[in-house]
C-alpha cells in the first residue's frame, strides 16, 4: 500500500512538472547559468608550495645527549609566529620590491596582513618536516613569494639562535661575576666575625638534637642488655647455691695406688683431655684441680716425714678438693657482674653526654647563630656559583655550535615551482553544484506555483468544491493548428535546452581535462 502511494505521488509530481515544463526548464537553466558562468567571473588563484626539513646535527646530538627532546606539539605555533612575523614579512616584501606598490605606511601594513592571511604553514606527519604554501592571482609572484619567505625565515631563525646563544653566555658570565663577588663579601664578613668574636665553629642545633636522640637510643639498648645480664646473674646465683664449693676425691691405698702413681695417672689423663677439649671443659678443670691437690698433699707429706718418701706407705682413703662446676659458675658470675658494671658505666657516660648536649643547646651564644647563618648564606651562593659555572661551559659550546651553523640544519626538500593550473575556483565542483541546484530550483518553483494555483482541473476537485453532481464535461477543443503550434514550441524549447546543456557539458569536460590531465 505504501509503495503504491509513493508511486502515485511520483506520477503526480511528474505530471505537474510536465504540465509546467516550460517554467521548470526556464528556472533550472537560469540557476545553472548563474552558477556555471558566475564561476568564470571569480578570479583564479594559483598556489605554490615549499617543503622544509629540520635536521638535528650529529654534533648537537652529541652535546645534548639524552637531554634532547623531540619537537613538541606547540612547535608549529612558534614556527608560524616567527615566519609570519612583521620582521620576516617585511624582509620578504623588500626583497621582492613589493614595498614600491605601497603608497604609505597604512598600505604597507595592509599588504603584510594580506600576505600573512593567505600563507599557510602545515606540519607533516613526519617529525621535523613542515610545508609553506601561498595562494594568489599571479603565478610568478606566488612562486617567488614562497621561496623568498622560506629563505628569509631560515636566515632569521639562524641569526636569532646565534644571538640567543651569545646572550645566554653573556648572561651566565654576568651571573658568575655577581655570585663571585657575593661569595668574596661573605668570606670577608666571616673572617672578620671570627676574628672579632673568637668563634670558629658554628653550632648546628639540628645536629645536637639528632645526637641527643642517638644517645637516648643507645641508653635504651644498654638498659635492655643490663636487664638481660641481671637475669642471667640471678640464675647463676641460684645454680651456685645448689653446688658445694668442695668435693671428695676417693684415692685407694696400696703400692699400685700411691700418691705419685695417682699424680702420674692424672697428668697423663690431662694430656689426653687437652687433645680433645679446651681448658674450660669441666673434666679438664676437675683434673687440674686434683693434680694441684695431690701436689700439695705430697709436699705436705714430705715435710711431715723429714723429706722421706711416703710412697710406699698407706694413704688415706680420700681427700677434699674444689668442686669444678662450682668454680666454673663462680667465674661466669664474675664475668657477668663485670659486664654489668661496664654497661652501667657506659650508661652513665651517655647520660653525661646528653646533659652536656642539653646544656650546650640551652646556652648557644647568639654569635654562633650568626656564624651559622653566614656559613649557610656562603654555601648557598657557592652552590649557585658552581651551577652557573657548569652551565656557562655548556652555553659556550652551544654558542660555538650555532656560530658555525652546526646546530639545527634547515634543508629545503622541495622548492616552490611555477604553478600552471589554478587551484581556485573549483569549476568542476561548481558545475555539478549548478546542475543539482538548477533541478532543485526548477522543481521548487513549479510546486510553489502549483500550490498557489486555484484552478479546477478534474471532476473530483469540482465535486469537492461545489458539492453537487457533475452532469457533463465539455472537453478541451484542440485544433490541428494548436497542435502544430505547440509542437513547434516544444521542438524549439527542447532543442535550445539540449544545445545549452551540451555547451555546459563541453565546459564540464574541459574543466575535467584541465584538472586531471
Amino acid at each position: 500500500m505504501t509503495d503504491n502511494t509513493a508511486q502515485m505521488d511520483i506520477r503526480k509530481f511528474l505530471r505537474i512538472i510536465i504540465r509546467r515544463q516550460y517554467l521548470f526548464i526556464a528556472v533550472s537553466l537560469t540557476v545553472l547559468s548563474v552558477i556555471v558562468w558566475g564561476s568564470f567571473l571569480i578570479p583564479e588563484k594559483y598556489e605554490a608550495k615549499s617543503t622544509v626539513f629540520i635536521e638535528q646535527s650529529a654534533i648537537k646530538k652529541l652535546i645534548q645527549g639524552s637531554r634532547m627532546r623531540p619537537r613538541e606539539g606547540d612547535s608549529l605555533r612558534g614556527l608560524k609566529y616567527t615566519m609570519l612575523s612583521r620582521e620576516v614579512l617585511l624582509k620578504v616584501i623588500r626583497a621582492m620590491d613589493l614595498d614600491a606598490e605601497a603608497k604609505n605606511e597604512l598600505e604597507l601594513e595592509s599588504m603584510i596582513d594580506k600576505l600573512a592571511a593567505n600563507t599557510k604553514i602545515t606540519e607533516s606527519a613526519r617529525e621535523n618536516l613542515f610545508s609553506v604554501s601561498y595562494r594568489g592571482r599571479d603565478p610568478a609572484m606566488v612562486q617567488e613569494y614562497v621561496n623568498t619567505l622560506v629563505s628569509k625565515y631560515i636566515e632569521t631563525i639562524s641569526n636569532l639562535k646565534k644571538e640567543n646563544a651569545y646572550g645566554a653566555s653573556r648572561f651566565l658570565s654576568d651571573q658568575i661575576a655577581y655570585y663571585k663577588k657575593k661569595i668574596a663579601a661573605i668570606e670577608e664578613k666571616l673572617a672578620n666575625f671570627r676574628r672579632e668574636e673568637g668563634v670558629y665553629l658554628a653550632v648546628d642545633e639540628r645536629s645536637l638534637v639528632a645526637s641527643m636522640k642517638s644517645y637516648k637510643d643507645q641508653i635504651e639498648d644498654v638498659e635492655m642488655e643490663i636487664r638481660r645480664l641481671k637475669a642471667k646473674r640471678k640464675k647463676i646465683k641460684e645454680q651456685i647455691s645448689g653446688e658445694s664449693p668442695f668435693t671428695l676425691a676417693m684415692i685407694e691405698g696400696g703400692g699400685g695406688n700411691s700418691l705419685p702413681a695417682r699424680l702420674k695417672m692424672l697428668e697423663q689423663r690431662l694430656q689426653i683431655l687437652m687433645t680433645k677439649y679446651t681448658e674450660n671443659y669441666p673434666d679438664v678443670i676437675k683434673t687440674k684441680m686434683e693434680i694441684e691437690a695431690l701436689k700439695k698433699q705430697l709436699k705436705a707429706g714430705a715435710a711431715d716425714t723429714g723429706g722421706k718418701d711416703r710412697s710406699g706407705g698407706d694413704t688415706s682413703p680420700g681427700m677434699s678438693m674444689m668442686n669444678p662446676i662450682y668454680q666454673q659458675l663462680k667465674e661466669e658470675l664474675l664475668s657477668t657482674e663485670s659486664e654489668i658494671d661496664s654497661l652501667e658505666a657506659k650508661k652513665e657516660s651517655l647520660a653525661n653526654r646528653i646533659k652536656r648536649a642539653e646544656d650546650e643547646l640551652k646556652n648557644i651564644p647568639g654569635n654562633k647563630k650568626i656564624l651559622t647563618n653566614l656559613e649557610r648564606e656562603r654555601d648557598t651562593y657557592q652552590r649557585l656559583y658552581d651551577q652557573m659555572l657548569a652551565k656557562l661551559g655548556e652555553a659556550e659550546v652551544n654558542e660555538q655550535v650555532e656560530a658555525q651553523n652546526k646546530g639545527e640544519i634547515y634543508k629545503i626538500i622541495e622548492r616552490a615551482v611555477l604553478p600552471v593550473k589554478p587551484v581556485s575556483p573549483d569549476r568542476l565542483k561548481l558545475i555539478f553544484l549548478g546542475i543539482a541546484a538548477g533541478i532543485a530550483a526548477g522543481a521548487g518553483v513549479v510546486f510553489l506555483m502549483e500550490k498557489n494555483d486555484s484552478s479546477i482541473r478534474d471532476i473530483d476537485t469540482l465535486k469537492s468544491v461545489v458539492g453537487m453532481k457533475v452532469l457533463a464535461v465539455i472537453p478541451e477543443i484542440v485544433t490541428e493548428k494548436d497542435i502544430r503550434r505547440k509542437k513547434r514550441i516544444n521542438i524549439a524549447v527542447y532543442t535550445f535546452s539540449v544545445f545549452y546543456l551540451l555547451i555546459i557539458g563541453g565546459v564540464l569536460v574541459r574543466e575535467a581535462v584541465n584538472r586531471f590531465f
